[in-house]
């Protein structure tokens, strides 16, 4: 029974094992140049350092200027090919028996239903799976060769850094490998379970991606600074929330009512300190912003991937379902 859904699956074992070897000497390549690009530009202590005001200077801006733009599209790939994965192995994995009738002879063999689902199921997303985490490691040593002249200095929430490091590549693939399968065995047609598959992973992924953000706890920096609340920020930071507070520590709720107090009359220029000065006086003390801690972002990762192992179970159940039912 493996050595029929081997030879099922040849076509597309042998296009995943072509690709990898094509996506990772092309890294591997591109990496290499890049690293050589760092030394002779001098530039390799800016990104062992890890700080953007240790790379500043033409160097470091004609470096990102070559190599900014392809680490991201490598990022990029990492993030699509989960959908791929979903589309054209998953989706079509029953749709194409059903649609095609070759699914009445396994049925009359010896073997299960479920052995025979299972097997199919199995021997198509281990593949799929190797590609995703191989291709993920590949690109994740690229990005931090970059450091900070590369997507890092967009910090861990930064869409393509999140969405391509971690577990989420893995989560990513197993949702659309099993949504793609559930709806191929649901609707016993390729070309539908295929569109289907790409509406909802969309959809799914374009929710939790909004929604991720509102899983962590913002952590408060407070700041002397009033006329501008986003002074001293690091990059890479997201900010929730801007505000100022009281000389007790409370929150002001009211501010343009004290900010009010402090228009002049007449159009005459008002110095920083003067405004300043007068805000505090009418009692906003200090500012501050609430900000995503950094290191929060591997436990959304692990949130958001827990959200998506569930769907696929969901899924995989559906499946079971969806060709047992079958005539």
């Amino acid at each position: 029974m493996t050595w029929i859904v081997w030879r099922q699956q040849r076509p597309v074992l042998i296009t995943l094992a072509a690709g990898l070897v094509v996506a990772a000497a092309a890294i591997l390549l591109l990496r290499a140049g890049m690293v050589s690009d760092l030394q002779t530009r001098n530039i390799v202590d800016c990104v062992r350092d890890g700080t953007l005001q240790a790379c500043r200077g033409e160097g470091p801006r004609a470096f990102q200027k070559s190599w900014y733009d392809l680490i991201h599209f490598a990022q990029l790939l990492v993030i699509v090919v989960p959908a791929l994965v979903g589309l054209f192995i998953g989706a079509p994995l029953f749709a194409r028996e059903f649609e095609q009738g070759t699914h009445v002879l396994a049925f009359t063999q010896s073997v299960s239903r479920t052995r025979w689902m299972a097997t199919k199921f199995v021997v198509a997303a281990l593949p799929a799976l190797l590609f995703v985490a191989v291709l993920q490691l590949l690109v994740r040593s690229w990005v931090n060769a970059a450091g900070q002249l590369g997507p890092l200095a967009g910090g861990p929430y930064y869409f393509s850094t999140f969405d391509a490091q971690g577990v989420s590549p893995i989560a990513y693939t197993l949702f659309a490998y099993t949504l793609g399968v559930f709806v191929g065995a649901l609707f016993r047609r390729t070309l539908v379970a295929i569109t289907l598959t790409l509406g909802v992973f969309v959809v799914t992924r374009g929710f939790l991606s909004t929604w991720r953000e509102s899983t962590i706890e913002p952590v408060r920096v407070l700041s002397n600074e009033l006329t501008d609340p986003y002074a001293g920020m690091g990059p890479g930071q997201v900010v929730k929330n801007t505000g100022f507070l009281d000389a007790k520590g409370a929150v002001v709720t009211d501010v343009n009512a004290a900010q009010a107090k402090c228009v002049p009359n007449a159009r005459i220029e008002v110095s920083v300190e003067d405004r300043t000065a007068c805000w505090q006086q009418n009692g906003l003390a200090r500012s501050f912003r609430e900000v995503l801690p950094f290191e929060q972002a591997t436990t959304v990762h692990l949130l958001e991937a827990s959200i998506f192992a569930g769907l696929a179970v969901l899924f995989v159940l559906g499946s079971v379902w969806a060709v047992r039912r079958q005539a």
